[in-house]
């Protein structure tokens, strides 16, 4: 695995907290507890660059990091915090809607999702939200320690399906083993541009 030098540039609640700076952007979503966080501390070989609790829905903020001064690592809220209150599914709207639609750095999306988990509402809506802006699109399964390889491919083919993807795009990983790291790294390097 390579080293990437990582650091913390921004947190953000409004747009007038965004950085500014002419980076390429990717911004990580996903439920609450599907593993944001983690899997950027992964890519990144830290431990704790990306806050991770024990309690899903922390991040409220969208959080920057900028990586080996070539992109920015964008880490949003997980929408798990806003399930049962009215208010917080507001405050995501309002939080992401403008970061979507105006955000010219923006490029890519990783969604993060559950390997176990049936792909939410959310998750539909997100991949929809990013297709209408033009932005490519990187699922990445987490948690893939927690089935076998049949389970996992079974799995794989059927959340692409309902998120209408191709399952040859999906990638799993295991952010706590740090495996799959390398396979994301390609698709990111791919989807920039990058070598």
């Amino acid at each position: 695995m390579q080293y990437f030098e990582a650091k913390w540039l921004a947190s953000a609640a409004h747009q007038d907290q965004w950085p500014e700076h002419d980076l390429p952007e990717i911004v990580f979503v996903g439920r609450s507890n599907a593993g944001k966080s983690s899997l950027i501390n992964a890519l990144v070989n830290r431990n704790r660059l990306a806050y991770t609790g024990k309690t899903p829905g922390k991040t409220r903020l969208l959080n920057f990091f900028v990586v080996n001064n070539q992109f920015v690592f964008t880490d949003a809220p997980g929408y798990g915090y806003a399930v049962g209150s009215r208010h917080s599914l507001i405050e995501f709207g309002i939080l992401m809607e403008p970061y979507f639609a105006k955000r010219e750095n923006l490029k890519a999306v990783v969604l993060v999702l559950d390997a176990r988990r049936k792909p939410s509402e959310e998750d539909i809506s997100m991949v929809e939200y990013a297709k209408t802006n033009h932005l490519a699109i990187l699922a990445v399964c987490t948690k893939k320690d927690k089935l076998s390889y049949g389970q996992l491919k079974n799995q794989q083919f059927a959340i692409a399906k309902e998120l209408k993807l191709n399952a040859n795009s999906f990638l799993a990983v295991d952010s706590l083993k740090k495996q799959g790291m390398d396979e994301v790294w390609d698709k990111i390097n791919e989807t920039l541009s990058l070598k």
